[in-house]
């Protein structure tokens, strides 16, 4: 059985200061004794998006058995957006969808049309896209769950199952919506523990935010 996180960051910086290279990541994944890491950008959520796709391919074009990028864009850029999704989804290495909608600046609703092609690219591609929630003003989980009705074909994830003041209802959410499901990076033991009695052990998902700070 091989262990996947399904939620780290790998980026060079973090605006001006430099983080963990790849060899050090990789270092860390073997620590915890997990094989492979879903990997999201950090500075791709402020700046343009594309080199930051790239940069995520190249290392895991390096270390193919260890990394599986997620691609981000700007839903508010607007078909230019879709653009480079539909860009990186065509390169088989990326695997799924990441946005931070708190960090990016933007609320579902306001670019709900661009959201929507998104939500229906990835289910084309049978990816899976994960949003960060747990956050207001853009980022509650109920916010994310509205997207994951928006596209009933798309798997939607919680990247963080709700964090600390939306657990209750994240659970009763992934229970309720069929393509909606948690990633447990930060709730508490004992959260995690109601989560998969009440949503079910099929719909949350192992993930640690390794690299994010």
């Amino acid at each position: 059985m091989r262990i996947i996180d399904f939620h780290t960051h790998l980026a060079d910086r973090w605006f001006s200061t430099q983080l963990i290279d790849e060899k050090a990541f990789l270092a860390a994944l073997d620590r915890m004794g997990v094989d492979i890491a879903c990997i999201f950008t950090l500075m791709g959520f402020y700046e343009p998006c594309g080199p930051h796709n790239d940069f995520l391919a190249a290392r895991s074009r390096e270390y193919p058995t260890r990394m599986i990028p997620f691609v981000t864009v700007d839903p508010k850029l607007g078909k230019p957006a879709v653009a480079e999704l539909e860009r990186c989804l065509a390169d088989p290495i990326f695997r799924g969808v990441k946005f931070h909608p708190w960090c990016q600046a933007f609320a579902s609703s306001m670019v709900k049309e661009t959201m929507v092609e998104i939500l229906k690219a990835a289910e084309r591609a049978k990816v899976p896209v994960l949003f960060h929630d747990g956050t207001p003003p853009y980022s509650t989980t109920f916010q994310i769950a509205a997207l994951a009705r928006w596209a009933p074909e798309a798997t939607v994830v919680l990247g963080h199952s709700g964090l600390a003041d939306y657990v209750a209802a994240a659970a009763q959410l992934c229970r309720d919506i069929p393509n909606l499901h948690a990633c447990v990076c930060c709730p508490k033991a004992d959260d995690v523990r109601h989560l998969v009695e009440v949503a079910g052990p099929d719909k949350v998902i192992f993930g640690s935010d390794l690299g994010a700070g």
